[in-house]
């Protein structure tokens, strides 16, 4: 019974390959001249070979590339590792911080605080426009000021330059 329903089967696809094109899409098919229809480009063995090597370069750079990206991520984790809470002690002593009465955080000059709102509320836009405008800037009215100045630029150089002779993140 398989054997019957292999052997029809095979027989359908042979007769469906050497049937001819149906018209509709005979009619439909843009035409094409013979003689650029054999764009099929075969290989010769140097430059096959030539092409296997620049694949297997490329796969190897990639591959040590992945490599050095997990070796640094693995570093940035264990450098960080420093500051994960992984005790009880270590949470109760993080919450007594956070939440400390004497944490002078919230002072403002004229009491002591417990919390943010000792502050005062947070400046509202309109207020950082108008004190933005009222100062000298060159770009006065902006929202936004552009500078950041030397000392922030070379701070950052400075620590990229740490990262990379030490290996990791700073």
């Amino acid at each position: 019974r398989e054997a019957a329903r292999t052997t029809a089967k095979q027989t359908q696809r042979k007769r469906l390959l050497t049937a001819p094109t149906p018209a509709d899409e005979k009619h439909t098919t843009p035409s094409i001249l013979t003689s650029s229809l054999s764009t099929a480009y075969i290989m010769t063995e140097p430059e096959r070979a030539a092409l296997l090597a620049r694949k297997k370069a490329n796969h190897e750079r990639h591959a040590a590339q992945k490599v050095t990206e997990r070796r640094n991520a693995l570093h940035t984790l264990y450098m960080n590792a420093r500051d994960f809470i992984v005790t009880e002690q270590a949470l109760t002593d993080a919450v007594e911080r956070a939440f400390d009465p004497d944490n002078p955080q919230f002072d403002n000059e004229a009491r002591r605080g417990l919390n943010v709102w000792n502050l005062g509320y947070p400046e509202k836009v309109k207020d950082l426009l108008h004190k933005h405008k009222t100062n000298d800037y060159r770009d006065a009215g902006k929202a936004v000021q552009g500078y950041i100045g030397y000392g922030t630029v070379t701070e950052k150089r400075m620590k990229r330059l740490g990262e990379e002779l030490t290996g990791g993140k700073m």
